[in-house]
């Protein structure tokens, strides 16, 4: 893997040449993707909080340039178009409980117009709305957010109604519900039906009919066959489906409790190995007009903590639960399917409820071949549709890693390319929060220090020639008029579209029409580098691209040659002679885009030259003597990196 970063203003881009594994081979086969290695994308925003933040939890509000960010005790709030912000404290508040904790910002969501504000209080949940630049407390706070510090749960809000996992006693027993807690009819679900879940998101997905409205929780939880089978997973991924509509059931027991609960094994396989990638860890939906083709894109990591990323259709959940047997009931199915939604204000009957109740597992599984691959460990997922220059829609994959980067990764035809990572703060940090405004284009990133914003749009990374922009294979930029430009800014080029090749096949000679502003020929500057007779010296060429080659030549004649994969190819000059001087330069090699990316021209220093260097002061040369020794430790740094 090939890593280097770059400064520009006060924010840092960590740059590197990333993986994508064909969906036609095995996983265990990396290859390597984008032929660039980018600079810092123009336009990143940062605002910088008070104090460092353990906990944080960002809330945007699609469509706008703010930014609600929920730490210990305080709300930030910041506009990244007027660049005001606002710190508001939430102090902790008097209440029956004392256990020695901070008021942790757990839930900022909008409901019923206001902005509902929740935190943990000193073990005193307690809630408040953000009305208007100013805070109203809120009576009831049950259910909306834990009593300590603990982001194992969900919660869901529909127009007037709540859905909330979280305990409603601080000492109640262990194990999970699911419950309405806001609503015309409360309702919650029996503790049977999870086993220890961890849950990863929730979400109210419409249909045609409204009465047949579902409610989705993706979660992991401990795998019952283990370990009485000690080769199963420990852990399974789940999906479970309850009827929006459900109003409990006709019994004294079951007026109170979900009846349509039903869970199913949500599986990510590799395509040519079928080995499992057990552990869901993020997921993100994208709605479709037509509910069946809504799209959820999981993010799963197998024992090793590799991750995959895995593309399921609602429709393809949604049957599994209207056709597959129950798992462990061989018995009659009842007229009404346990689970189905009925319509009205009827009750599940008695029958179906103790179905889903005793045997809330299908025996089929949701199944999917990865579309991604990666040797990284990803713990969250955003995704954004593209329009291209050609009109196709691609999907843009942002995946955040364990070590504070972003990896934007593109699903073409032929299989999935990862084309950029970004180190998104100024110094390296974990990654707390992510979110994507699909309206403004734009990603917002939180650490415990700052939350930055991003435009998609990350054209500039690119470097002005055709080439170079088109090989990105990146669907927010493409090559006109001299310039490496955004599909976005389409409207300041009239008819003319921007040229794009997204596939991996790019053809030689797509910059060869003028329309397009070749600037193909444009050579580096060679510097002269004067080196005493005897000295040592090294060239060193950053390699930017490791499906490349890269050679050093010296006049013309070929000195050292570094294969693809290499971090970095150097030629290193032990002892200088007279015909070791002259013109040296590196040129990359991929495919058929050839570039010089560096010349360097040694010469034998003038009298004049080292007449000036006599007659500087002697910390000069105390100076240069300790920058030559530096050179030198880092060339062997360089070397270790590479070996």
């Amino acid at each position: 893997m090939l890593w280097g970063w770059k400064q520009r203003g006060a924010a840092w881009l960590w740059v590197s040449e990333l993986l994508f594994l064909s969906c036609t081979e095995s996983s265990s086969l990396l290859r390597w993707s984008s032929p660039r290695i980018v600079s810092f994308p123009q336009g990143e925003k940062q605002f910088q909080f008070d104090t460092h933040e353990n906990h944080v939890l960002l809330y945007h509000e699609e469509g706008t340039p703010t930014v609600f960010v929920g730490a210990a005790n305080k709300l930030y709030i910041y506009d990244f178009e007027t660049s005001t912000s606002h710190t508001e404290p939430f102090d902790i508040v008097e209440g029956e409980m004392n256990c020695g904790q901070e008021n942790y910002l757990t839930l900022l969501r909008e409901y019923e117009d206001k902005l509902l504000i929740c935190g943990t209080n000193d073990c005193n949940p307690a809630c408040w709305y953000w009305v208007n630049g100013a805070k109203e407390r809120r009576l009831s706070a049950q259910g909306l957010a834990p009593y300590e510090l603990d982001l194992n749960f969900i919660v869901l809000v529909d127009g007037s109604e709540i859905y909330s996992t979280i305990k409603k006693h601080r000492y109640g027993k262990g194990r999970y519900r699911f419950r309405r807690i806001e609503g015309a009819v409360k309702l919650y679900s029996s503790f049977t039906l999870m086993n220890n879940p961890q849950f990863v998101k929730g979400a109210i997905l419409k249909q045609d009919e409204p009465h047949n409205e579902r409610i989705y929780l993706f979660f992991r939880e401990d795998n019952p066959e283990w370990p009485r089978n000690p080769t199963a997973p420990r852990t399974v991924s789940r999906v479970a489906q309850l009827c929006k509509s459900d109003n409990g059931g006709p019994g004294s027991i079951s007026a109170s409790m979900w009846t349509t609960f039903l869970k199913a094994t949500l599986l990510c396989a590799d395509n040519v190995t079928d080995r499992h990638f057990d552990n869901l860890q993020d997921l993100f939906i994208v709605e479709s007009p037509i509910w069946s083709e809504t799209k959820v894109y999981g993010v799963f990591s197998n024992e090793w903590n590799y991750s995959a990323v895995c593309v399921y259709t609602v429709d393809s959940i949604t049957k599994i639960f209207q056709t597959s047997p129950f798992k462990g009931y061989n018995g009659e199915i009842p007229t009404v399917r346990p689970g189905q939604c009925l319509e009205g204000n009827k009750a599940t009957p008695t029958a179906s409820f103790s179905v889903a109740d005793s045997y809330p597992e299908m025996s089929e599984k949701v199944k999917q071949h990865a579309v991604f691959y990666s040797k990284h460990f990803y713990h969250q997922i955003g995704v954004h549709q593209v329009q291209v220059a050609d009109e196709e829609t691609y999907s843009v994959l942002y995946l955040s890693t364990d070590r504070g980067t972003i990896h934007k990764v593109v699903l073409l035809p032929k299989g999935a390319m990862n084309i950029l990572e970004i180190q998104p703060f100024r110094s390296s940090a974990t990654i707390k929060s992510m979110t994507l405004d699909n309206a403004r284009n734009e990603l917002f990133v939180a650490s415990g220090d700052e939350v930055v914003q991003l435009p998609m749009d990350m054209c500039g990374a690119y470097k002005d020639n055709c080439e170079s922009c088109v090989l990105a294979r990146d669907p927010h930029c493409g090559w006109i008029d001299g310039t490496c430009a955004s599909v976005y800014d389409h409207d300041q080029y009239g008819n003319r579209k921007l040229l794009q090749a997204l596939t991996h096949d790019v053809p030689s000679d797509i910059c060869s029409s003028a329309h397009y502003s070749n600037t193909e020929g444009k050579d580096t500057i060679p510097h002269d580098i004067p080196l005493l007779p005897q000295a040592r010296y090294y060239l060193n060429c950053s390699a930017k691209s490791h499906h490349a080659d890269y050679t050093w030549f010296h006049n013309d004649q070929n000195v050292t040659h570094c294969s693809s994969g290499h971090h970095h190819c150097i030629h290193f000059i032990k002892n200088m002679t007279d015909d070791l001087y002259g013109n040296y330069f590196c040129i990359s090699q991929e495919g058929w885009f050839r570039e010089i990316l560096m010349t360097e021209n040694l010469v034998k220093p003038t009298p004049e030259t080292m007449l000036f260097r006599s007659s500087l002061p002697t910390d000069w040369a105390i100076k240069a003597s300790l920058s030559s020794w530096l050179n030198l430790l880092n060339m062997v740094l360089v070397v270790l990196i590479i070996w």
